[in-house]
């Protein structure tokens, strides 16, 4: 019987990955960016090394300035579950980095497209520009817990391991657990020019699904919100833990919104 490419799209955004983050009692960490951080050395096409709690492949991060005060950012990456079948895809995720204030402009905030949360503080927490960054990203989704995810990056598909080391410890000495961290593997990537099926996700997505569908394709666009993460077992992992109920399918679980209005899973 053959597959739609829908379905295996589908599998691939509920399987793909858990979501890169971690979750965290309380508020947010303080951690400090990188002093005086010069924006235009900075942006530029990076290298995912290691992430926090991802399986995905060939992760990539292109910035771009977009004004004084906003870039774009533009995550690319490939899920396992369609590697393991051979599929050759990609996938682009776009968002916006706020810079609140130019004298610190390591301290950034970030807007995916669909993340009804609104913003999450968006870290640039080390950077040579030339060959390793450190990014951290953590937003509160209730007034008891946070998310947060790490990046390591480089210019270049390897790094030395001897700056991957030196980079955790200094994540570990701004009170980062380091225990999340995954390796990304760049050995066989698709370009996106020689993609036969291409994900895209950027401001027009959410408008367009809902435009085209009715109030029972919310569920697929919340998925597709995470950045094509495995939203339902994030959402029942967060049950578990606030007490929150699922509509009893693991695979369209979803919050009770009048409980958790203020609560977003974010990508």
């Amino acid at each position: 019987m053959r597959t739609s490419g829908t379905a295996l799209v589908f599998v691939g955004l509920l399987v793909g990955i858990v979501g890169a983050h971690d979750w965290g009692w309380g508020s947010c960490p303080v951690i400090p960016a990188k002093a005086k951080l010069n924006v235009d050395k900075f942006i530029g096409l990076w290298y995912v090394i290691e992430l926090f709690d991802s399986s995905s492949t060939c992760q990539t991060l292109n910035y771009t300035r977009m004004s004084e005060t906003q870039l774009s950012v533009t995550k690319s990456r490939q899920f396992y579950i369609l590697d393991s079948l051979s599929i050759d895809h990609a996938n682009t995720y776009k968002g916006k980095l706020d810079i609140p204030n130019e004298d610190n402009a390591g301290k950034m905030r970030v807007k995916w497209p669909l993340n009804i949360a609104g913003k999450a503080d968006y870290t640039i927490f080390d950077t040579d520009y030339d060959t390793y960054a450190v990014i951290y990203e953590c937003q509160e989704v209730s007034t008891l817990a946070y998310r947060q995810s790490a990046a390591i990056l480089s210019r270049s598909p390897t790094l030395d391991s001897a700056i991957v080391d030196r980079v955790k410890n200094q994540l570990k000495g701004a009170g980062i657990s380091i225990s999340h961290f995954d390796k990304i593997d760049h050995s066989v990537c698709t370009q996106p020019s020689d993609s036969s099926m291409k994900i895209d996700i950027d401001d027009n997505t959410f408008k367009d699904i809902v435009d085209s569908a009715g109030s029972g394709i919310k569920s697929v666009a919340s998925t597709v919100a995470n950045g094509a993460t495995n939203l339902a077992d994030t959402v029942v992992d967060f049950t578990r833990r606030f007490g929150a109920s699922t509509d009893g399918s693991s695979a369209s679980a979803t919050l009770q919104e009048e409980k958790y209005a203020d609560v977003e899973i974010i990508s």
